[in-house]
């Protein structure tokens, strides 16, 4: 089997195993349908009741978490949700209507403005179950992350739990979309393509 080939049918069973496990994200070409998160943005309240979120493990609404409303700490627009829950995170969440067996694709923008990476973290959970985390998160201006689950249920809580010691992390525009699978015929050449692409700049760096 010829190199082009072997990195070919290595991609496309590498991305139909993450798809089969939900571990990675579905081009946002695919999503279909309205945002299913309400006030993802945060930008219909100043305070949290009434903002289509409920409130877990924070210990009490201008200590350790507010909604942002300074302009210079949004992703986009004036608001944002600001989190520092201390020892362990605090979460926000709220249930969302999904279909058994789709994919959907989670999006949100984290920032840590304050630049304290001890003590900080993330974890993103899916009807209770964890499908991103991360911790000692460097300062660094607004990143998207996003990610692929499958729904179980016909209801599905999407909880976001935030920690930080010292300050906060912000989080803004959330979304949950669904996704449209592509067949494997589609993911074949769509994979091939970028192999190849890939193959093709790689022997171009060594001539």
């Amino acid at each position: 089997m010829n190199l082009a080939r072997t990195l070919r049918v290595g991609l496309v069973f590498a991305f139909a195993a993450a798809i089969a496990s939900g571990a990675v994200a579905l081009p946002v070409a695919l999503e279909f349908g309205p945002n299913l998160v309400s006030n993802g943005s945060f930008e219909n309240t100043s305070v949290i009741a009434g903002s289509g979120w409920t409130v877990s493990g924070f210990l009490s609404e201008g200590f350790d978490y507010l909604i942002d409303t300074n302009p210079a700490d949004a992703e986009s627009g004036s608001h944002s949700f600001a989190g520092g829950a201390i020892g362990a995170p605090g979460f926000i969440s709220q249930n969302i209507a999904t279909t058994i067996g789709q994919h959907y694709n989670i999006h949100l923008w984290l920032a840590n403005l304050s630049g304290f990476a001890d003590g900080t973290a993330i974890q993103v959970l899916w009807g209770g179950i964890p499908v991103y985390s991360a911790a000692d998160i460097l300062g660094f201006n607004y990143t998207q992350i996003v990610i692929d689950p499958i729904a179980t249920a016909s209801s599905t809580a999407l909880s976001i739990g935030l920690r930080d010691d010292s300050f906060f992390l912000n989080v803004d525009n959330i979304s949950v979309r669904a996704v449209a699978v592509p067949e494997p015929t589609t993911l074949a050449l769509l994979l091939g393509g970028i192999g190849i692409a890939g193959l093709a700049r790689r022997r171009a760096s060594t001539t």
